[in-house]
């Protein structure tokens, strides 16, 4: 009786050894098929989590957008016999002499001149056009209005190149707007003379003012002659 039981266990063990092996081996695939399918093992010291991003192609910038420019008005187009625009005139003042002398009365004269392409009109009158002197540091020391103010107009056409001139004295006394006295005189230095009509302005035009002699003090004399000697007349001893 013993023996017929271990008989029959042996038996079963004997015909269940392949089946289990079998089903060991099939255990074992799925673990074999996730690790395939998760991918090579990183490296140490990697993050599996960390991926580098995928870098776009970089994209031309777009072209600048041109900046619009504002549309120049040409000049009004000059016809002969309108009136002269700054734009067609020069001015400028002449001294009579590079220097004086304290007391003298210098004589200046101003200059109009069409310098454009057709004849124009524009009033020269004494009530447009004026003379002044300045310091070198821009200080306004006399006009020719200031004192002797005047309300004459002069319509004047200029042909192309064409010049007007007028001639003022200066006494050498400063002034200002509407003569205020006392009048004091400019003494010694460098100065500007300076021409505008209306708007436009010449520009400035340098001129000395030099002390005046002291009175009754004339050159010092030069030294006298020499008398030279006479030949004796033949005979004389």
């Amino acid at each position: 009786m013993v023996i017929g039981i271990i008989v029959a266990v042996v038996a079963m063990m004997v015909s269940g050894g392949p089946d289990a092996e079998t089903e060991a081996a099939n255990a074992e695939q799925p673990a074999a098929t996730e690790e395939a399918e998760a991918g090579p093992t990183p490296l140490p010291g990697s993050d599996p989590e960390v991926k580098t991003p995928i870098q776009p192609p970089p994209q031309e910038a777009p072209p600048p957008t041109p900046t619009p420019t504002a549309a120049v008005t040409p000049p009004p187009v000059l016809r002969e016999g309108d009136d002269c625009p700054d734009s067609t005139l020069a001015v400028k003042g002449i001294t009579s002499q590079p220097e004086y002398v304290v007391g003298d009365q210098p004589k200046f004269t101003m200059v109009v001149t069409n310098i454009g392409l057709v004849a124009c009109k524009r009033d020269v009158g004494a009530a447009v056009l004026a003379a002044y002197v300045y310091s070198l540091d821009n200080t306004r020391l006399w006009s020719n209005l200031d004192c002797a103010p005047s309300n004459e107009t002069l319509v004047k056409t200029f042909n192309p190149g064409e010049q007007v001139t007028t001639e003022v004295t200066w006494t050498g006394m400063g002034s200002a707007p509407n003569c205020p006295l006392p009048r004091e005189p400019i003494g010694p230095g460098t100065y500007n003379l300076v021409v505008q009509l209306g708007n436009l302005r010449s520009s400035p035009v340098p001129f000395i003012l030099s002390e005046a002699a002291p009175v009754g003090h004339g050159p010092a004399p030069g030294p006298a002659p020499q008398q030279q000697e006479q030949p004796a007349a033949a005979g004389t001893n």
